[in-house]
């Protein structure tokens, strides 16, 4: 007969209830927390949701500007929408061609998000540029000297050793990729104006030695922008050949607004430019600068194709022989030139025509030359057009525009020279150029110049404009490179990045 326990009975019963509780409590703190977490990550998802529409307006809205963006931009704060809400965007100018874009973002609920995208923004015909490197500016035993002057905007990769009686002002200066060193009676900026320099290697301190040199900097930003040449290519040097040869019989003078009538051809032939009447009589006949191809303005094959790029062969030597025809001529700072006698139209010219009587190079829309191009003797030229040798470019005199060349030409004449190979400029100066004066002197060299390969300066020169080169190499003391900021409102056409602007994206942030 078994016996029976029924207090240890009692007992496991009670531990059972009490164990189902504890369950039940943890199984309801269990569904309350995962309630509560889910309603916290409900909220918490609908904020980030609502974040992210103010988050992609803001950023929407910052790279539609970063896509049209110029100097021409304007209206700031500029405002729009887009599907997930509106953004305001404005603009902050650092200074040495930096922005910084803030853009503000608002999502459907009203929450907003701010993203800021700093860049560099540069027009190249504003500054000096020796861009390729690695040491892309060379002079003497590796630095500028001998009352040297760089003065504007410039650009460069490697060291840059300001030495004696040497100066780099105005600015702003950029060095990618080496270090600033300034001689004892060298300057970086003066005490009237302080530079911003742009260097990722070592800048010295600011110090004074009054008219004798020191370092007078601004600021210095470690961030400097990578910056490569517009690369010429074959496509491009084809279609400005094509472009030369089509402007050879359009009757017009050059391709800018407003175009004046040119007297080109009679039959929209190439071959009647020179026996058509006017300009020409029963005696005269008009020259062309080559007689390799009937198009006056290219200089190449007959049947007008091109070489390789820069291994062109047909060569071209201006000075010394006058070619084309021109009117007489009275400039916007009312000087009077003569025509040739021959030529019908008063205020007109061939858009390609030399003077070698007066030295007048006349000069308007593309002209292209398939080889090396030099100018053999002093010469001043008449309006805007640009020169795209597909050889050698070799300067032995001066070359600055006809008449007063007060800053910023007012005549608005420009010679654009263009090669993909190298520049060399034997042109020379008796004076060396003072550090506050150059941008008042009449300039041995002006105009637009760019060279895919080296630009060499061999002895003193004062240019005025812009030099754009994979290298600026300076033989000799008393190079002078000023700019000129106006030169880009009248630029001629047919030039690399003569269309656009540069912008390189910088520090990126979200607020």
């Amino acid at each position: 007969m078994a016996r029976a326990y029924p207090s240890r009975c009692r007992e496991d019963s009670g531990v059972a209830l009490l164990t189902v509780l504890g369950v039940v409590v943890i199984i309801t703190i269990l569904a309350a927390t995962s309630f509560f977490l889910a309603r916290q990550a409900l909220h918490e998802s609908e904020m980030v949701e609502d974040e992210s529409q103010a988050f992609r307006a803001a950023n929407t809205g910052l790279d539609q500007i970063l896509t049209v963006f110029s100097e021409d931009t304007t209206g700031f704060p500029l405002y729009g929408s887009t599907p997930d809400g509106s953004y305001v965007i404005d603009l902050v100018d650092l200074g040495g061609g930096e922005y910084r874009l803030d853009s503000m973002g608002t999502g459907s609920d009203g929450t907003t998000e701010t993203v800021s995208q700093q860049f560099f923004y540069m027009n190249l015909w504003k500054m000096n540029f020796a861009g390729t490197g690695p040491q892309s500016l060379i002079s003497g035993s590796g630095g500028l000297a001998g009352t040297s002057n760089i003065i504007g905007p410039f650009y460069m990769k490697g060291n840059l050793n300001i030495a004696n009686n040497m100066a780099v002002i105005e600015g702003p200066l950029f060095v990618k990729g080496g270090n600033i060193n300034v001689g004892s009676s060298g300057s970086l900026g003066y005490d009237a104006e302080y530079i911003k320099v742009y260097c990722d290697g070592t800048v010295p301190e600011n110090y004074s030695r009054g008219s004798a040199g020191g370092v007078f900097v601004s600021s210095v930003s470690r961030s400097v922008p990578e910056i490569t040449l517009p690369e010429l290519t074959q496509e491009e040097l084809e279609q400005w050949a094509t472009k030369a040869q089509a402007e050879s019989v359009d009757n017009l003078m050059g391709s800018r607004a407003p175009q004046g009538a040119n007297l080109e051809t009679n039959d929209g032939q190439p071959t009647s430019y020179a026996t058509m009447q006017p300009p020409s009589d029963g005696v005269w006949i008009r020259q062309k600068a080559h007689a390799t191809n009937a198009n006056y303005k290219f200089i190449g094959a007959a049947d007008g194709t091109i070489s390789s790029k820069g291994t062109g062969v047909t060569g071209l030597v201006i000075g010394g022989r006058t070619f084309g025809s021109w009117g007489s001529l009275t400039t916007a700072d009312g000087i009077s030139l003569p025509g040739d006698g021959h030529y019908t139209l008063a205020n007109s010219h061939d858009d390609f025509a030399y003077d070698d009587v007066n030295n007048i190079l006349y000069i308007e829309g593309t002209v292209f030359v398939d080889g090396p191009v030099t100018f053999n003797e002093d010469m001043r030229y008449v309006g805007n057009g640009s020169i795209i040798a597909n050889g050698d470019i070799t300067i032995n005199g001066y070359l600055r525009p006809y008449g007063t060349n007060a800053q910023g030409e007012n005549n608005e004449w420009a010679l654009g020279l263009v090669t993909p190979t190298d520049i060399h400029v034997y042109s020379t100066e008796n004076n060396a150029f003072g550090t506050f004066t150059a941008r008042d002197s009449t300039p041995t060299l002006a105009g637009a110049f760019y060279a895919e390969g080296v630009v060499h300066f061999y002895h003193n020169v004062l240019m005025r404009g812009s030099v754009i080169g994979g290298r600026i190499d300076s033989d000799h003391p008393n190079m002078c490179l000023v700019t000129n900021p106006l030169l880009p409102t009248y630029l001629p056409e047919s030039l690399p990045g003569v269309d656009t602007g540069l912008l390189m994206p910088g520090l990126w942030t979200r607020r």
